[in-house]
């Protein structure tokens, strides 16, 4: 176990049994813990994970434990395990779906609980912020990720649709103040790398860094009120959305892209509900353009819609997506 430092950041590199341990009676007693997982293909059938980063808060910046799970086994990570299935922790995620489906699929079957996800508080601090669902500032997020001329022309069917954000956008838009480094070394890492054996330095500092930041959004949304009642609810049915069926894969672009699936925010729904052919989710009627609702078959949720006109339009044009 090697104890290093990141700007005002110190991580823990855990590859050794005796030093889990140490690591898991350390982080045992906490009421929240900061948690980002890393891999290559990360809860995709045929991709792996390589780190669980678990950080600690402390009075200025987190204390983060990478543990090596290419080193370290399923049964050997049971005490780390344990403190993700505890209802007792408040774990706190920045879209934590892929961590969860590969810790589901991956390692036994592992069930987060007490799960707070940042990217979904962001998405419902809009509101907040005054950005309402079909307002001006809502749509054009979805540019150029979604063609504008389409936006433009159907607003009334993208009033349910949001662009989810990544980490670093997160923060900037928020205005938290973080040091560059902090910011700038998500481009000097290839993802590809992350099974290798050993890891090089840059891909521990990666892991450290998203814990830092998850840290600072943590605090400032605690700060603005952003998290509230519902969200605990809310994020365990976003971060299990795949954890059911067959394990998906790398070519599945209908669940697999960067907008929020439909109802994973409010409550459950009591209304008829009908089949979407390509998310392979239910929804009631609100989901759906009118055309697609009165069909029999091959129904398009609003989001899948959107999707498959980009599809479309990528395939036309010969691009790669724009992230």
């Amino acid at each position: 176990m090697s104890k290093k430092r990141l700007n005002n950041t110190t991580f823990t590199f855990c590859d050794t049994v005796q030093s889990l341990s140490a690591v898991a009676a350390n982080l045992r007693g906490s009421s929240t813990l900061f948690l980002d997982c890393e891999g290559h293909d990360l809860g995709l059938a045929g991709g792996g994970l390589s780190l669980i980063s678990l950080g600690k808060p402390t009075p200025n910046q987190p204390l983060a434990y990478l543990i090596d799970a290419v080193a370290l086994g399923t049964s050997e990570l049971r005490p780390i395990f344990d403190i993700l299935e505890s209802p007792n922790v408040k774990k706190v995620v920045f879209d934590g779906r892929m961590d969860q489906t590969a810790l589901f699929y991956d390692h036994g079957r592992v069930h987060l609980q007490n799960v707070v996800d940042l990217q979904l508080a962001d998405i419902k601090s809009r509101v907040l912020r005054g950005e309402n669902e079909g307002s001006l500032e809502q749509l054009m997020r979805l540019s150029p990720y979604l063609l504008q001329s389409e936006v433009e022309k159907n607003p009334q069917l993208y009033h349910k649709v949001q662009k989810l954000p990544g980490l670093e956008q997160t923060v900037r838009e928020h205005g938290i103040a973080v040091g560059a480094e902090e910011l700038s070394i998500k481009g000097r890492f290839k993802h590809t790398s992350w099974l290798h054996r050993p890891l090089p330095q840059t891909a521990l500092v990666y892991a450290a860094n998203d814990i830092t930041l998850i840290a600072h959004l943590w605090q400032e949304f605690v700060d603005q009120g952003y998290i509230d009642g519902k969200l605990a609810e809310q994020s365990l049915r976003y971060v299990r959305l795949w954890t059911t069926g067959p394990q998906i894969n790398v070519n599945h672009r209908y669940k697999l892209h960067a907008l929020l699936p439909l109802e994973i925010l409010g409550d459950p729904t009591v209304d008829r509900t009908k089949l979407c052919s390509l998310c392979e989710r239910v929804f009631p009627q609100r989901c759906f353009s009118v055309t697609s609702w009165n069909r029999d078959a091959n129904r398009k949720c609003l989001v899948c819609r959107a999707i498959g006109i980009r599809i479309i339009k990528q395939n036309a044009g010969g691009r790669r997506p724009a992230k």
